[in-house]
């Protein structure tokens, strides 16, 4: 499952929202934002196990302390 966020957010203000929403997980060392060919963040995490569990959490995919996650557009509730 992507990590829903809202697409319409700077790469700025997404970075900051993903590494609050992810630091659940672990320490969260740094987040890229990707728009094209398609949304997607690679984030970077303190260790091998976080990443992996971050990566698992959003369906991603882990490379040593990096998990690529695909990003979708939040629903609007109400």
């Amino acid at each position: 499952m992507p990590l829903q966020v809202d697409l319409k957010k700077t790469d700025q203000e997404l970075s900051r929202d993903i590494t609050a929403r992810c630091s659940g997980l672990g320490v969260v060392r740094s987040v890229k934002i990707h728009r094209d060919p398609a949304n997607f963040a690679l984030i970077k995490m303190a260790t091998h196990d976080e990443t992996v569990k971050l990566a698992g959490q959003f369906g991603g995919s882990a490379f040593h302390n990096s998990a690529l996650v695909h990003l979708e557009q939040e629903s609007q509730a109400g």
